[in-house]
């Protein structure tokens, strides 16, 4: 470690043991993998603190120390979002066009899959000296989502203390993951009442030969 480094870790407004361990340990740990490796991670991060909107999701990254997430534009299945903030600054001054942000990918996908009931994968499209432009894909037809218990994120606030306000495209994809759960739990719903249609008759099949006459142990004369 170069005595540049050290001092940048030190100032660093994550403090200088987050610093550390996330640019200097894990990718000591992990080497060529990095990426790949902090992808899933980020997606189990996303398991751990699942969230059901856009707004929670930005208040989330947030309080995890990961920058300010904003959602850029939403077309369709497609969410375009941008980390920035001193964070992300100071982490590319650090390590350059080296730095990784696909744990925040991950956990942005794995989020996004949770709140629109379809498989999502997402990348870095591009990264600036004080920005990274992450890009979401979501599948166009509903898939199979792992059930998740919502968490509700404090303080969705700015900085001034007032609570922040949705952007355009945020709104946008806010109403598209309402929708998805709405048509999420009609499907359910649909699901429920066609199984039950289909129990009651097994029921009573099961239930009929309790009413048929028990077999008799007596001998009958062509025993004898």
């Amino acid at each position: 470690m170069t005595q540049k480094l050290y001092d940048q870790l030190i100032d660093s407004p994550r403090g200088m043991t987050a610093a550390t361990m996330r640019d200097v340990i894990l990718p000591l740990i992990l080497g060529k993998e990095t990426n790949g490796i902090l992808y899933w991670i980020g997606k189990d991060l996303a398991r751990q603190y699942p969230v059901q909107s856009i707004e929670d999701l930005t208040t989330l990254v947030g309080q995890l120390g990961l920058g300010t997430l904003a959602l850029a534009s939403n077309r369709g299945t497609t969410f375009t979002w941008k980390l920035s903030g001193p964070v992300v600054a100071e982490r590319i001054s650090l390590q350059k066009e080296h730095t990784s942000f696909t744990l925040e990918a991950g956990l942005i996908a794995k989020e996004l899959e949770y709140q629109l009931g379809r498989v999502t994968e997402a990348s870095v499209l591009e990264m600036k000296k004080d920005s990274v432009t992450i890009v979401a894909e979501a599948d166009t037809e509903p898939g199979e989502v792992e059930l998740v218990t919502f968490i509700q994120p404090r303080g969705a606030e700015d900085t001034t203390g007032k609570k922040r306000r949705l952007t355009r495209a945020e709104k946008k994809a806010a109403k598209q993951a309402a929708k998805a759960e709405k048509k999420k739990a009609k499907l359910a719903a649909k699901a429920a009442k066609k199984h039950g249609k289909h129990a009651a008759p097994a029921q009573e099949e099961a239930a009929a030969p309790a009413n048929e006459p028990a077999p008799s142990d007596a001998p009958t004369g062509e025993d004898e």
